[in-house]
């Protein structure tokens, strides 16, 4: 018990002192990041009078299906939380759902929905800032390298500034630039769709919409943290490396439910790093690859296989989505990552003297660049994107080592070293920095308005909990987002997405919706219970409403829809 006592003063002791090591660039970090940050989550989402809003395209795009899993987790019986996949009523619930989850259990403990996602993404947010920065500092030894190479990867861009000063050339007006509304009207310069590359920057494209990245990234990089901090240890503190390492495997088998793509990330960044550790750290590493590998192994078989219906789910894709051959490759990088790729090799090869895991950490980033650049692990291309940000992550690293050490340099060239870094610097992060200004003066959207909000509301407390709607595919639907309820099948992109065989049904889909000679027995078929009408049926799918006016009961409506009760095909209306 004394000694237990002692080893715990003596750990909060070394933590304060680590603390006062670190105070100043730790206090630069949160200062310039955490306030961004801060900024950005607080007005993500706002409920107005006109409904419930959001600050950007791509939150409007992805935070509706996310929405919605919060709701299944905060309004449904645990018995019914995986009955369905959100978008696809008879496919299984196969989404790395651990953050949603989270959210929904705030929403029953009494969080407003706002909250309930605000929330936790700023304490993700948070240990993310603090987890780069510990894993920097392990690799790079140097609190300013880190601090560049954070900055780096948030400001991840390529070429797309030159589109910038093209359009402030056009508008014949510096003045422009000093104009934040300006931004308003600016193109996303680190888009580029005929890589079907939606967003070059990480904030943007990633660390805002997509809430399974967020938190996934924050665990992966954590359970690095761990493992590298053990292997750049002396190898006597045996029973604390166990610890750590069985610590960090719970983090990465944890991603099995959080985000598959960082587990995958996470798979080829450490191989190297196990490899060269194998013979000095072999009964050490086992207190990692075997839980690790025990709870993935679970949690997946569990929650995730099983669901993937289609057999071209993951593609053989040399060269991704480049066309042209090595040099359309090769361009395809320039426009994405600008001089990133050359920069993070000449960081590699400046290594020398660093340790073997050290040199295999970074390598590892440049094999996962190698695997994504030759397998294509989801049907659409861009989440591939998640992979190559993981990338982007190691070379910053890399980038930040190779502008202090070319900053540093006793040489005869030091002005045109010192310009040439500041040159480098530019080139990496000046389309970020645009991306990120537009970010935080982009306009609001609105998702769902409130009148639709209360219909959805109605719906999920006054139908049975599997009830099956037929709906249009729309990515914001409130039957999904807000009823919480089945629907035959969502947004389509999603649903190849996520590996279903959705072809016929979509054929159905269209016939159920005009009302054909058909219709009562495909709606028997999927068990339909209701079927939607409103302004995407009617002007996607030119819905028939006289045929559900002449042979159903209306069940709910508002001024933008009508709802039909089509149980009578089936079943015993009170069922």
């Amino acid at each position: 018990m004394i000694k237990f006592s002692q080893k715990y003063r003596q750990f909060f002791k070394n933590l304060i002192l680590l603390y006062q090591a670190h105070q100043r660039s730790l206090f630069i970090l949160f200062s310039i990041w955490g306030l961004y940050f801060l900024f950005l989550f607080i007005r993500v989402i706002k409920f107005n009078a006109d409904g419930v809003s959001v600050s950007h395209v791509n939150v409007w795009s992805d935070w509706p299906l996310h929405t919605s899993m919060v709701n299944i987790f905060a309004y449904k019986n645990p018995q019914d939380w995986f009955a369905y996949h959100p978008i696809y009523a008879d496919g299984k619930f196969t989404y790395g759902f651990l953050t949603n989850f989270i959210s929904g259990m705030l929403i029953r403990a009494g969080f407003s929905l706002d909250l309930a996602l605000i929330l936790p993404s700023l304490l993700y947010i948070f240990s993310l800032l603090l987890g780069m920065y510990s894993l920097f500092n392990l690799v790079l030894r140097s609190q300013s390298q880190g601090l560049v190479a954070i900055s780096l990867f948030f400001l991840s861009s390529g070429l797309g500034f030159i589109d910038f000063i093209v359009q402030l050339i056009q508008d014949h007006s510096l003045n422009n630039f000093l104009n934040l509304s300006f931004f308003e009207q600016t193109l996303d310069y680190t888009r580029q769709e005929q890589y079907q590359w939606y967003s070059g920057n990480v904030i943007v494209g990633m660390l805002l919409p997509q809430r399974a990245f967020l938190l996934g990234i924050t665990l992966a990089i954590w359970a690095l943290v761990g493992i590298l901090y053990v292997f750049l240890d002396d190898p006597k503190n045996q029973q604390e490396h166990q610890l750590i390492l069985f610590i960090s495997s719970l983090l990465s088998g944890i991603l099995a439910i959080t985000h598959m793509h960082s587990l995958i990330a996470l798979f080829f960044i450490l191989i190297p790093v196990f490899i060269v550790s194998y013979q000095q750290w072999q009964k050490s590493l086992f207190y990692y690859i075997i839980p690790t590998t025990i709870f993935a192994l679970t949690l997946y078989l569990i929650f995730i296989s099983g669901g993937i219906e289609s057999s071209k789910f993951m593609r053989w894709t040399p060269g991704w989505a480049s066309q042209g051959g090595f040099g359309g490759w090769m361009m395809m990088w320039l426009k994405l990552w600008g001089l990133m790729i050359p920069v993070a090799v000449f960081g590699f090869s400046r290594l020398s003297g660093r340790s073997p895991e050290i040199k295999a950490f970074f390598f590892g980033f440049f094999l996962l660049f190698g695997v994504a650049n030759l397998i294509t692990f989801q049907p659409i291309p861009w989440d591939n994107s998640k992979l190559f940000l993981w990338v982007y992550l190691g070379f910053s690293g890399l980038a930040a080592k190779s502008l202090s050490l070319t900053w540093t340099a006793k040489t005869q060239w030091k002005i045109i070293d010192k310009l040439s870094v500041i040159f480098l610097v530019i080139i990496l992060s000046f389309s970020g920095f645009l991306e990120l200004v537009r970010l935080q003066t982009s306009n609001y959207l609105l998702i769902t308005s409130n009148d639709d909000i209360r219909l959805g509301i109605k719906i999920r407390e006054r139908t049975d909990t599997l009830a099956r709607f037929l709906t249009a595919t729309s990515h914001n639907h409130l039957i999904m987002v807000w009823a919480a309820r089945p629907i035959f099948m969502g947004y389509t992109a999603w649903v190849a997405n996520f590996g279903f065989l959705y072809e016929q049904r979509e054929k159905d889909l269209k016939l159920m919706f005009k009302g054909s000679e058909n219709t009562a027995n495909l709606l028997k078929k999927y068990r339909i219970s209701y079927v939607v009408i409103g302004p995407s049926e009617l002007n996607d799918f030119q819905a028939n409403e006289e045929y559900y006016q002449s042979h159903f009961p209306l069940a709910f409506q508002n001024q933008h829809y009508r709802i039909y009760d089509v149980r009578s095909l089936w079943s015993h209306p009170s069922n």
